[in-house]
């Protein structure tokens, strides 16, 4: 491997390199023989490593190097300064993001100076948008399943991993969209959505944490515009609207069924989430997204808590008691 093609060196500069730094002040057309090449490639490759100072000629015209300490720390404190003026001017050019995005928004916003600043956006870029803002958040994800707009999860790579790195993302499923698109509900849970299903949605939005909301603009249609409002007051009423939602609606598998009761009986037995998937002939994030929301639905942080809690809840058998024997 050419340890010195980051420095836009090729290989056969590293090897001279190499050479010189074993068996310092040849000539040049020595190196040439020891690596079977020119003396006009080796006079070529050594004018690179002049360049980059790694070598010298001396005054009978012989090749040196210093110690490779000293020419390559000062080549990498030079880069590293280089690489940290970069991450300063690219910072400086995040910061200056929200500044262009308010010079698009007064181009985007109604003749009323009243109403509440907006991105307009089209539907047929709405998945490209969906992305940035997922990568530009933090927080949970509240996104509602409507006829209005569908995807699927192969439509959204960055959000994809933001949810297997751990991003908690909540979809609420319109009960009739749900069962026209069961394939599609299957594929968001397999990436990881926590799902329930209400009976109906009253319109398309999607909560990024408590930073903005994406949401149609035509309340309750399936057609129009969609904005991106970041006023907290209007998010907050959409994160409310949704927890109202999410709260008043079942689970797509309609509650702590046969197949969590199964899950649990397994847990309690003492076999690892890989073996549970195994037995239940699911996939290992299914697995760890059931018990999670199972966590989440009875407020415990721990499995065995979650167990306590479900036997009390008369939904599975006795907690076998931990014991010291074999």
């Amino acid at each position: 491997m050419n340890r010195l093609a980051v420095l836009g060196l090729d290989d056969l500069a590293e090897q001279l390199y190499r050479q010189v730094l074993r068996d310092q002040a040849r000539p040049a057309s020595v190196y040439a023989a020891r690596l079977n090449r020119s003396t006009a490639e080796i006079d070529d490759a050594t004018e690179a490593l002049r360049a980059m100072r790694l070598v010298r000629i001396n005054e009978e015209g012989l090749v040196q190097a210093d110690h490779p300490r000293a020419g390559l720390e000062r080549i990498l404190s030079a880069e590293e300064a280089r690489l940290a003026e970069r991450r300063r001017d690219l910072a400086r050019l995040r910061d200056a993001i929200d500044g262009f995005a308010g010079d698009h928004r007064a181009g985007q916003e109604h003749s009323s100076s009243d109403e509440p600043v907006r991105e307009y956006i089209d539907a047929s870029g709405l998945a490209d948008v969906m992305e940035h803002l997922a990568a530009s958040t933090s927080g949970p994800i509240r996104m509602t399943h409507t006829d209005a707009v569908a995807f699927t999860p192969d439509e959204q790579p960055v959000l994809c991993r933001l949810v297997e790195e751990g991003r908690g993302l909540y979809g609420l499923h319109e009960f009739d969209a749900a069962s026209s698109r069961t394939l599609e509900v299957a594929q968001w849970a397999a990436m990881g959505e926590s799902q329930r299903l209400a009976n109906h949605i009253p319109n398309e939005f999607v909560c990024y944490g408590t930073d903005l909301v994406l949401a149609n603009t035509e309340w309750g249609g399936d057609e129009g515009r969609y904005a991106v409002l970041r006023d907290p007051v209007v998010v907050r009423a959409f994160v409310e609207l949704f927890d109202r939602l999410w709260a008043a609606s079942t689970t797509v598998d309609d509650g702590v069924d046969t197949t969590s009761e199964r899950l649990v009986e397994l847990m309690q037995a003492g076999l690892k989430d890989e073996a549970i998937a195994r037995v239940l002939g699911v996939s290992l994030r299914t697995v760890r997204r059931r018990i999670a929301a199972l966590m989440d639905e009875c407020n415990v942080e721990t499995r065995f808590q979650l167990a306590v809690e479900l036997t009390e809840r008369g939904i599975v058998g006795s907690v076998p008691r931990r014991s010291s024997g074999a």
